[in-house]
């Protein structure tokens, strides 16, 4: 449903006034159509992540068919059947993909569930893998899979690269590996923005490692060498059903 429709809903619902600011009529999901989300699913006793998902649109009062993405669904590279995201994503529309996108436009052609590059897969030392690697070359563009705020700029991450934490509404992504000094997205992003580039290890590989986190209001380091086996904190995550949704939505050139 188009950001106008949004508005309009929330006018009628008597959020929009509610605001600190206004909520222009302008087609972009922009900051102050995310405080109006925010206080009107306060207001009904919603997770107030300001994501507006099917839980969200339900207290809006708007028919389930309405909010359903149309996008295609382009082959995925996943092995086995699509899984839903945990209850830990609250009903948001990481759920069904229509907030979100793939951080790339194009699929990448070795599978993120299996090789190695999958979540949970062994490491050295016992630790397991903490994400999904996505591979691509040497300096392709990676895409904001949605609206988000900046957590954490870039930081030095493994083997001569970066990572850079965005939230997106309950959801907390660490975008690592990418090239040092390439992060363009500023203190807040817009779903479908450039914001970096892939960045290649000392081995020669080249990837974006993606980690998801499902309570981005948690603090501290994502990093946490003592919690075994991933070493991450404790709301990590699998991104692979996320992933297998947001496949479905990849972002426009």
């Amino acid at each position: 449903m188009p950001s106008e429709g949004l508005r309009f809903t929330l006018s009628v619902a008597g959020i929009v006034e509610m605001a600190t600011a206004v909520v222009v009529e302008d087609g972009i999901f922009g900051k102050n159509t995310y405080d109006a989300v925010k206080i009107f699913q306060r207001y009904n006793g919603l997770n107030d992540d300001g994501i507006v998902g099917p839980q969200t649109w339900r207290k809006l009062g708007v028919p389930e068919l309405l909010t359903r993405s149309s996008s295609g669904s382009p082959a995925s590279p996943s092995s086995g059947p699509s899984r839903s995201p945990s209850a830990d994503s609250n009903g948001t529309v990481a759920e069904t993909g229509d907030g979100f996108c793939f951080p790339f436009p194009a699929l990448p052609a070795r599978s993120w569930t299996n090789g190695g590059r999958q979540f949970g897969a062994s490491r050295s030392g016992g630790r397991r893998h903490a994400g999904c690697d996505l591979i691509f070359p040497r300096g392709t563009l990676i895409y904001a899979v949605a609206d988000g705020i900046l957590v954490q700029p870039p930081y030095p991450f493994y083997e001569g690269t970066s990572a850079v934490e965005i939230r997106h509404g309950n959801l907390l992504l660490r975008y690592g590996e990418i090239i040092n000094g390439s992060y363009v997205g500023g203190q807040t992003v817009q779903k479908g923005q450039v914001i970096a580039k892939v960045g290649r290890l000392h081995s020669g590989s080249s990837m974006l490692h993606l980690e998801i986190y499902t309570n981005a209001t948690l603090s501290g380091d994502l990093t946490d060498r003592n919690r075994a086996p991933y070493q991450r904190r404790s709301d990590v995550t699998d991104p692979a059903p996320y992933l297998d949704i947001w496949k479905n939505n990849l972002p426009t050139l």
